[in-house]
């Protein structure tokens, strides 16, 4: 059986696009909704911004995970690579949007749809399994993602639906974050 990464190209590589997100949280009767801009480049970074009421930026070089909240004019920085709690988050993210050896990192299962692929990726590790439950993954036929909608182990759900995707040279500053004057930063996990 041909594996799944060479099956599919990194369908995120350099990808931009809009995003709406849809969260349904256990102790709420409705959906929050919000919208904004993601841009991924393999294998490690992303940049994402929500827009409207509640903004937040976040960024993450490889190395480092900021986000900033402007409304507040706070920064948390969170050092990766280190035993950091979040390294698992994002490797498991990244894993999962990047395809590259994702059989190590996930049970998966894949079946053609009229228009693309819908694969369900169930956490091998531990670690992953404190970051969700399942991730499902609908691929268009252009290998574009279209929709990723995440199980929590709380029981929480996120629905993300991606459009006006794009593959263009992503800049290597829309991977960099410098607190804005006045913002206060913190290092939650204090490292």
């Amino acid at each position: 059986m041909e594996s799944v990464s060479s099956s599919y190209p990194s369908f995120l590589s350099r990808s931009n696009s809009s995003h709406s997100m849809w969260n349904w949280l256990r102790c709420k009767a409705v959906a929050v909704v919000s919208s904004g801009t993601v841009s991924f480049q393999p294998p490690n970074k992303f940049r994402r911004e929500v827009k409207g009421s509640s903004p937040s930026v976040t960024v993450s070089d490889g190395r480092e995970l900021w986000i900033y909240y402007p409304n507040f004019k706070s920064a948390e920085r969170y050092p990766l690579g280190k035993g950091s709690p979040l390294d698992a988050t994002v490797a498991a993210i990244n894993s999962a949007l990047n395809l590259e050896n994702i059989e190590t990192s996930f049970n998966i299962s894949a079946t053609k749809s009229d228009n693309g692929h819908e694969l369900a990726l169930l956490p091998r590790t531990a670690a992953m399994k404190r970051v969700f439950q399942k991730l499902d993954l609908r691929i268009n036929d252009k290998f574009r993602v279209e929709r990723t909608d995440m199980l929590l182990p709380n029981g929480d759900r996120i629905v993300t639906a991606y459009s006006n995707q794009t593959r263009t040279p992503i800049p290597a500053s829309t991977f960099e974050f410098k607190s804005p004057a006045g913002t206060e930063v913190t290092t939650p996990l204090g490292q």
